[in-house]
């Protein structure tokens, strides 16, 4: 019985490589995404870039960090097969370090050579960045350029615009938004529901008591000896 499941859970794992490295739907574009960190923190961003069927196979990788978004600390994680460069850019006004330290120069770009077949028709590689601290934004763009090994190039550099889906979207990872801004509101509202039920439970207990002293009868005076023999 557990060899058979053995078995079994080796097809579906076979099965999922094939139809990850097959549909073309599953590798359509590069995608960024972000490890849960928000604005202002560290985290690392992971690209995963696909090499759609009808391609030849992906030999360079350039991410841009945006002008609009510059970060002071962008490292590259090496990748077996695979060199790569971190291209610096100058900045002006300054960044500056928790010690108050400017930082004139920030990583403008990093590029990921391969040196050996690069990623194959059908499969994908995946390419992380450690950076921060982040932008106070909703996301974070990363222009992209891809280059196959006939020399053609592929540029995700694409915003959406008027609701129509670009060809070529530029990757983008979403920033998370600290929960500590929801959480107050949420327990000063289950406080004051609380304080508000507290308040009907008081009074609905008062009003119970007036009227149950309203309504008990009075109680007979008793009779004594000279009011009974009249």
């Amino acid at each position: 019985m557990f060899t058979s499941l053995r078995r079994v859970a080796g097809v579906a794992m076979v099965s999922g490589v094939v139809a990850i490295a097959t549909s073309p739907s599953a590798v359509a574009h590069i995608d960024a995404k972000l490890d849960g960190a928000g604005p202002g923190g560290f985290g690392v961003i992971t690209l995963g870039v696909p090499t759609e069927a009808g391609k030849p196979a992906t030999t360079k990788v350039e991410v841009r960090i945006p002008d609009e978004t510059p970060m002071r600390t962008v490292r590259p994680q090496p990748v077996a097969g695979w060199n790569v460069e971190v291209v610096k850019r100058k900045i002006d006004p300054p960044l500056y370090k928790d010690d108050g330290t400017p930082v004139t120069e920030v990583v403008g770009s990093v590029i990921w050579t391969a040196t050996g077949p690069g990623i194959p028709t059908g499969q994908f590689g995946q390419f992380a960045l450690y950076a921060g601290p982040l932008p106070d934004a909703d996301t974070l763009t990363l222009p992209t350029t891809q280059t196959f090994s006939d020399g053609t190039t592929e540029a995700w550099t694409e915003l959406a615009s008027s609701g129509e889906k670009p060809k070529f979207p530029v990757p983008a990872a979403t920033i998370a938004k600290p929960a500590s801004s929801v959480l107050p509101i949420v327990a000063w509202s289950a406080l004051g529901l609380s304080g508000v039920a507290l308040a009907l439970a008081v009074l609905g207990i008062d009003r119970a008591s007036r009227r149950s002293a309203v309504a008990a009868p009075a109680e007979a005076e008793p009779l004594t000896p000279s009011a009974a023999s009249r």
